[in-house]
């Protein structure tokens, strides 16, 4: 719980990026022991949310934007994967869950809320794929990546765009096509890392970098 409440505080933005989490001042915080708060935050650590320095203590993980390119690409790539070995093992009744969540997807507004739905989403489609292992490093790469998606999320309001591609997703799947589901898996993860690193860019204040796509084609290669 206590793990899911500091992890909550930073996805919410309660805890901002290079904010030095005090061990002293959050086991006050939260009425427990200076241990159980160093056990929370090696547990976030290892995914990514919190890093440790020497002498000066843990603080929140900022991440660079080509940072958070790379780690876009790893996701892409990991969760393709996932959905190659997920949709001939996908039973009727986890389809039927994953239409139940994208219908609530549909009425939900607050990004919080949405994300929760995402990731039951998203976990329900690539559990079937019995890569314990790739599913458990994707999932570390979507916590990752979710506050700044919540923060796109309650900023942008692209809400709608997304639910009809997890739509998309969902037939594909569907059809037993697990081809067309990767291409609209590697589709839809594109379109929403694009969206982020343009998002950060200019909220950081930086250029935008000279490719607009996180994968741009490579050049022919001159003869």
């Amino acid at each position: 719980m206590l793990t899911d409440e500091l992890r909550e505080g930073i996805l919410a933005g309660a805890f901002v990026e290079g904010q030095y989490l005090r061990q002293p001042g959050l086991a006050r915080r939260f009425g427990v022991s200076q241990g159980a708060i160093r056990e929370a935050l090696r547990t976030l650590e290892a995914e990514g949310l919190v890093e440790s320095e020497p002498r000066l203590g843990a603080r929140v993980s900022r991440l660079s934007v080509e940072e958070i390119r790379e780690l876009w690409e790893m996701r892409i790539a990991l969760e393709k994967i996932l959905v190659q070995h997920a949709v001939p093992a996908i039973t009727s009744k986890e389809l039927a869950h994953a239409g139940t969540l994208v219908r609530a997807m549909e009425q939900e507004r607050d990004p919080a809320g949405w994300l929760t739905l995402n990731r039951h989403f998203h976990s329900c489609l690539y559990q079937p794929a019995g890569r314990l292992r790739i599913l458990r490093y994707a999932t570390n790469l979507r916590t990752m990546m979710d506050r700044y998606l919540r923060v796109r999320l309650g900023v942008l309001k692209l809400f709608e765009v997304a639910t009809k591609e997890h739509r998309q997703i969902l037939a594909a799947y569907k059809t037993r096509n697990a081809a067309l589901a990767m291409r609209r898996v590697e589709a839809h993860l594109q379109r929403t890392a694009d969206s982020i690193v343009a998002f950060l860019e200019k909220s950081r204040g930086q250029a935008p970098a000279a490719h607009e796509r996180l994968n741009p084609r490579p050049q022919a290669r001159r003869r």
